[in-house]
């Protein structure tokens, strides 16, 4: 009996390498009052447990009104090589601008991507991308 396989059997169970059933990660858009600007750095990752970010990649047609800027986001699909052991979560900046205040800003998104019955999906909307509210007025 070999020890140096034993040793390494769990890190390959956790990495995802034997055997284990590859989880697929959705990532949708429903934003309605926002666009995202098509030349800014938006920068997406998924990040897991024990496992480097994974980008998520943003593509869609140009909006009609605001050719600078995707009119519909397209979903997203990320497989991973197995189900994480801890949460997975949805990161990055976002540059936005809101069609209705006409103003532009960056939003720094993390959300968390629930994972159920081996499928996980996270819906990103205008409420997750709308300004945050300062306690202290003219600050």
């Amino acid at each position: 009996m070999r020890p140096l396989p034993l040793l390494l059997a769990p890190l390959l169970l956790s990495a995802g390498v034997a055997g284990a059933t590859p989880l697929t990660v959705e990532v949708r858009f429903d934003l309605h009052g926002v666009l995202v600007n098509r030349a800014a750095p938006s920068a997406l990752t998924l990040h897991g447990p024990g496992r480097a970010p994974l980008p998520v990649r943003l593509s869609g047609p140009a909006s009609v009104t605001h050719p600078e800027s995707f009119g519909l986001l397209l979903p997203v699909r990320v497989t991973l090589p197995a189900a994480p052991a801890g949460e997975l979560r949805l990161r990055g900046p976002l540059f936005v601008c809101g069609l209705r205040e006409r103003v532009c800003r960056r939003v720094d998104l993390n959300l968390p991507v629930p994972v159920t019955a081996g499928a996980a999906r996270v819906t990103v909307t205008d409420a997750d991308l709308a300004p945050r509210r300062s306690l202290w007025p003219g600050r």
